[in-house]
């Protein structure tokens, strides 16, 4: 049968077209219309019913539609309770995407989740069964599996990884108002505040930054880093401990296989390891500090694959 997925992140949203084996026969992606939750759903029905178009199908050949929510989910509602959009609050997600398009079978669900179910299904699950997610990227996101199940809490709100405590000498203001979280010392936020930092203090490193004809940023930072820049990989040491202190936290609680880290800053997972392995070294316990940190085996389409997933 053919799966619907929608996958709503906060800056970019992926329509697709798939079956059940996780094939994808069409795709779009296009930002996400964050003043008006509405009318950017209609938008995503729009583009879907023209995929149903194409291929000459009707709504009862769907099997169900996954949809990704930026936020804290009611799962068994359907309802996007709370997002950080204006008017992105308590929006009967499920119930609307029924009356559009004619499709009873709506699952929602937060994004994070949704990755950790789309790795279990069709890729680093396969081979571990007890593994904990991170999403690196504007912020950290969490999941947990354990024997193959993801781990939802009384109230659907485990795994959250980012408001783990990592720093209290120096706490930086974390989004959710509180002060030293993982998200306001090891995300991808975190890590651009520092090399904007640096190059406001630094003018050799600024100039490296200019030499390339890029202004200061992750990915020029994670080209300097490799190319020997010592300040670049000290930036990169320094979020990778913050991130190792949150995985070793984890993993002394739960002694997963592995962890799994997906979203941007996963693909400098490399430049980051030194610092995790440091951290994981120094704050877990000896069984665990050898847990397997690997990225994402499903890439950047890790959260659409997750949609896919959570229908079945």
């Amino acid at each position: 049968m053919n799966i619907g997925a929608f996958d709503i992140g906060g800056t970019k949203t992926i329509v697709a077209l798939a079956d059940e084996s996780g094939t994808i026969y069409e795709k779009q992606q296009f930002p996400t219309d964050t003043r008006d939750c509405m009318r950017h759903l209609d938008t995503c029905c729009q583009i879907f019913s023209q995929f149903l178009s194409k291929h000459q199908l009707h709504p009862q050949n769907v099997s169900g539609i996954g949809i990704n929510l930026p936020g804290m989910v009611d799962r068994k509602q359907g309802i996007l309770l709370r997002a950080v959009y204006a008017g992105w609050n308590n929006v009967p997600v499920k119930d609307y995407l029924v009356q559009k398009l004619h499709v009873s079978n709506i699952v929602c669900e937060n994004d994070v989740n949704s990755c950790a179910v789309g790795e279990l299904r069709f890729g680093l699950g396969r081979q571990y069964k007890d593994f904990g997610w991170m999403t690196v990227s504007t912020g950290v996101g969490g999941a947990v599996v354990c024997n193959g199940q993801l781990i939802r809490g009384v109230h659907g709100f485990a795994g959250e990884f980012g408001h783990l405590k990592v720093e209290y000498d120096e706490p930086n203001l974390c989004p959710c108002g509180d002060k030293g979280c993982l998200e306001a010392h090891g995300s991808g936020t975190a890590l651009n505040r520092l090399i904007n930092e640096k190059a406001a203090t630094d003018s050799a490193f600024k100039a490296a930054f200019t030499h390339m004809g890029e202004t200061p940023s992750a990915a020029g930072c994670a080209i300097l880093a490799r190319s020997g820049n010592l300040t670049a990989i000290s930036i990169f040491t320094e979020i990778g401990c913050y991130l190792g202190r949150g995985i070793a936290y984890y993993a002394n609680i739960l002694d997963p296989e592995a962890v799994i880290i997906g979203g941007g800053v996963s693909s400098s997972l490399d430049l980051l390891m030194p610092g995790i392995n440091k951290s994981l070294e120094k704050y877990a316990f000896d069984k665990m500090k050898h847990t397997r940190v690997l990225r994402t085996a499903l890439g950047y389409e890790a959260a659409l694959m997750g949609a896919i997933a959570i229908v079945q």
